[in-house]
């Protein structure tokens, strides 16, 4: 499969590549796969190296998803609120809006980060990112499911 750049950026500015595998690219949609390269821990979850992301990509919708398989049984989902979602062949582009959502192993859901918002967001933007935390924890089960659709289409969640 081709390589694709992940492009994140932060709203204090910061730029965070990654190198993934493109797996789908159509209808408004991105799918990425992205094998972890070294320990990483978000909130209650910690990722090692080997383990696996995929991560999807709406243009119409105000986040992005990331599903972690940390075996053949167990997926964890991770709500990205974001704006500026940019799909290309060669590069998914998006903003991090700071406020994550994680449904853990057990379906416990957390909301995580929302203290790293910056004081002084302009009204709208928070507006929004307020309007799609709400979106994701009233849907997140339907989304899930959604994902879990398109990546066993991909043949890659079996």
């Amino acid at each position: 499969m081709p390589v694709c750049i992940e492009k994140k950026l932060t709203l204090s500015g910061a730029v965070h590549l990654f190198e993934c595998e493109l797996l789908r690219l159509e209808n408004g949609l991105g799918v990425l796969k992205y094998v972890v390269d070294r320990e990483y821990t978000v909130g209650s979850v910690t990722l090692r190296s080997g383990d696996v992301t995929y991560a999807l990509y709406w243009i119409d919708r105000p986040y992005t998803l990331y599903l972690w398989r940390k075996n053949e049984s167990q997926f964890i989902y991770y709500f990205n609120i974001a704006d500026n979602i940019s799909l290309k062949h060669n590069e998914i582009a998006w903003r991090d809006l700071s406020v994550d959502i994680l449904v853990d192993a057990t379906g416990m859901v957390h909301v995580l980060d929302e203290h790293e918002l910056p004081h002084g967001l302009p009204a709208g933007l928070l507006s929004y990112i307020q309007s799609a935390k709400a979106h994701i924890l009233n849907h997140y089960r339907d989304i899930m499911r959604e994902a879990n659709l398109i990546l066993r289409e991909q043949g890659d969640l079996g």
